[in-house]
């Protein structure tokens, strides 16, 4: 990019001017050189109004130079749709703007496809929530709402259904996230900017009546700043008073949640008073309450207890001349300075008297507040004001868009849970950004979760040992109480039928003396032909999982009937010293429609649908996946282990040829030892 393009200072007099005006220690040439980046980067694009496209990320500058913005912000306010909108990499960013800017544009960026992943309005509590816990740099969300507020500034040219989609986005998300970072200035604008949007007729109603009384209300207001002025004097008190009429959607939301007429609304009228020192504002609000009778209900004293916001001052309502409602905030220059610009105010940051630097301490929302403004380095402030509103939440995506909400340190499980009871019953794995991860993994605001489900599928133990939430670990252990009981009625009916066939065979030696019975039985469980005792109880052993082709021995088991192994199961070696325990036995071929559990593991290289195409493979050979445990090690490796049901040994081998076809699988076999699935 050639950064020696002559500068349009025409295009960028006023963002300079501006800034120089409100910001710190600015770095002009910084700014001019993003301006050109910007420029030559949407040099062919153009805004539906048919202006450059320049025009749009100037604008947010100045909006932010305005509130006194770092001149880092400002600069990612100009790049701000470079990496979404043209062909310029963050990488690009990075290397001509240093890594804090990218990092700022990459968030911008990042919150637009956020916003993207969900449509739903009823969600739009959590999507800002979502917004503020998602980005960790406070100044990324500052910079969007900049840019909102100039799109509603020229909504004019969007076709009306979305003029309609935009203004409900913004009071859904955007103004209550202004206000909820206590920059009143931008969120009234914006509130009003959408009010005109989506109610067009009672914005002019609201925008009439006021009209009408216009005159009359200047003049009433400014009957009572001459009073207070006058008063003022005599006492030898410093203040600033200034009147203001309520903005038409805030008197539009009072009358509807009120049920009031616009006459009914006593703060459509106010006189705001701004002095320098706390003590001046109590004795103004004692002499306030002397000229006029104040209505007691509708005292508010900010100043003592702050909102959340950050927001400070004193509010009174008297019954003015005429016994006119009249509403009077009362607040210091730096009250009223927080007041406008809310968090951004922190940027403006100048040499502050230390009663001031108290005042701030008063906002909670802050983390390390009080370490940083000890520091007095508004350049390292900046670096290090990483938020997290709602540090114990996270909010994270469905694959259809849908926002879950799940407490800080979930996983997979808790999210699987969340969506439905039989969601997390059978799970079997998850992906997480389309990548496969395990279930302890911990997820992020942001992080768009899919669950992968086999009915056969079953909550585990070891689950509890990772799961946060209280719904999931009871769900869990309410599966694994059920299970042990089923077990030791199973457990029962086996001692029982084990009694049963004693009984019948009436073997009347010791156990280690067992002599071979000629004639041949069957057990039908498994379909095999046992040399021995009849009615005997028959398992297939897990170390070697013995299937039909294979070269199988019994060994005769106490209490727990006859185990099947390969022929070359390591086991069988500690168990040669009692030979007596071993049976002859065989497959019978007559069971072959008879399916038996086989332990794979499969390896290979990630990529997205790699599940999918394993799992179609396996299918094709009319096998079923009875649980599967999925992981990424090793950088970008996959490995899955599977329990499949297969009728033999040529099954098994047609199924693992088919999955060694599919592209980037590197290895398929069949365990040979217990694995647990997790």
């Amino acid at each position: 990019m050639d950064f020696e393009l002559k500068i349009k200072r025409r295009d960028i007099d006023a963002l300079i001017e501006a800034i120089e005006k409100n910001v710190a220690n600015p770095d002009v040439q910084l700014i001019k050189r993003a301006y050109l980046f910007a420029e030559e980067s949407h040099k062919n694009q153009q805004r539906l109004s048919g202006e450059p496209y320049i025009v749009h990320p100037l604008e947010v500058a100045l909006i932010l130079a305005h509130l006194g913005l770092d001149t880092s912000t400002i600069a990612a306010a100009l790049l701000h749709d470079v990496v979404e909108d043209t062909p310029n990499s963050l990488e690009e960013i990075e290397k001509h703007f240093g890594k804090d800017i990218a990092l700022l544009v990459d968030g911008v960026t990042k919150i637009s496809s956020l916003k993207k992943q969900s449509k739903s309005t009823e969600q739009a509590v959590n999507l800002r929530k979502m917004l503020i816990a998602t980005v960790k740099d406070m100044r990324v969300i500052l910079i969007k709402l900049a840019d909102k507020l100039h799109n509603m500034r020229t909504i004019m040219f969007q076709p009306e259904t979305k003029q309609r989609e935009i203004a409900q986005e913004v009071l859904d998300i955007y103004a209550p996230l202004a206000g909820r970072l206590g920059i009143s200035k931008i969120q009234s604008e914006l509130e009003d900017l959408a009010f005109h949007c989506l109610n067009h007729e009672e914005y002019h109603e609201i925008a009439n009546k006021v009209a009408q009384h216009k005159y009359k209300l200047e003049e009433f207001i400014e009957s009572i700043r001459s009073i207070l002025q006058k008063k003022f004097e005599e006492l030898n008190i410093k203040a600033e008073i200034t009147g203001r009429i309520k903005h038409y959607y805030s008197i539009f939301r009072k009358m509807k949640n009120q049920n009031k007429t616009l006459d009914d609304i006593f703060d459509i009228r106010a006189i705001r008073i701004i002095t320098e020192e706390i003590r001046d504002c109590y004795g103004i609000l004692g002499i306030v309450h002397t000229m006029w009778t104040p209505i007691t209900s509708r005292f508010k004293d900010y100043i003592a207890v702050p909102k959340s916001n950050m927001y400070q001052s004193l509010h009174t309502t008297v019954l003015g001349p005429d016994n006119h409602p009249l509403e009077i905030q009362i607040r210091t220059r730096e009250m009223h300075r927080i007041a406008e610009n809310g968090i951004a105010a922190h940027w403006a940051y100048k040499e502050k008297s230390k009663d001031v630097v108290k005042e701030y301490r008063q906002l909670a929302i802050l983390k390390n507040i009080d370490k940083l403004w000890s520091e007095h380095n508004s350049r390292e402030f900046i670096k290090e004001l990483k938020m997290d509103l709602y540090e114990d939440e996270i909010y994270v995506f469905t694959p259809k868009g849908k926002i879950i909400k799940l407490a800080q340190g979930s996983t997979p499980v808790d999210f699987a849970y969340a969506i439905h009871s039989e969601v997390g019953a059978h799970c079997v794995g998850a992906k997480v950004n389309n990548v496969l991860v395990p279930l302890r993994t911990k997820l992020k605001s942001g992080d768009i979760v899919e669950i992968l489900t086999n009915p056969k599928g079953h909550p585990s133990e070891s689950w509890l040992k990772f799961v946060k939430s209280a719904n999931a670990r009871y769900k869990i252990r309410s599966y694994l109480r059920k299970v042990q009981e089923a077990e030791k009625e199973a457990e029962k009916q086996k001692k029982a039928d084990l009694t049963k066939s004693a009984n019948e065979v009436k073997v009347s030696v010791p156990e280690k003396d067992l002599v071979k019975i000629r004639k041949a039985v069957k057990s039908s469980k498994f379909g095999i032909i046992v040399e021995g005792t009849s009615n005997v109880l028959i398992r297939l052993s897990q170390c070697c999982q013995p299937i039909p082709g294979d070269d199988v021995i019994g060994f005769i088991t106490r209490g727990r009937g006859v185990a099947v192994h390969k022929k070359n199961c390591l086991a069988l070696r500690r168990m040669r010293v009692e030979k007596e325990r071993f049976i002859e036995i065989q497959w019978e071929e007559s069971y072959s429609n008879l399916l038996y559990p086989v332990k794979i593991k499969i390896t290979g290289n990630d990529r997205p649908n790699l599940l999918k195409d394993i799992a179609e493979a396996i299918s094709s050979c009319k096998s079923n996946i009875i649980k599967i445990e999925a992981e990424v090690v090793e950088g970008n490796r996959a490995e899955f282990k599977m329990i499949l049901e297969v009728k033999n040994t040529e099954h098994l081998a047609e199924i693992i040829r088919n999955i060694k076809k599919i592209k980037n699988i590197t290895d398929v076999f069949k365990l040979s030892e217990k694995v647990v699935l997790k």
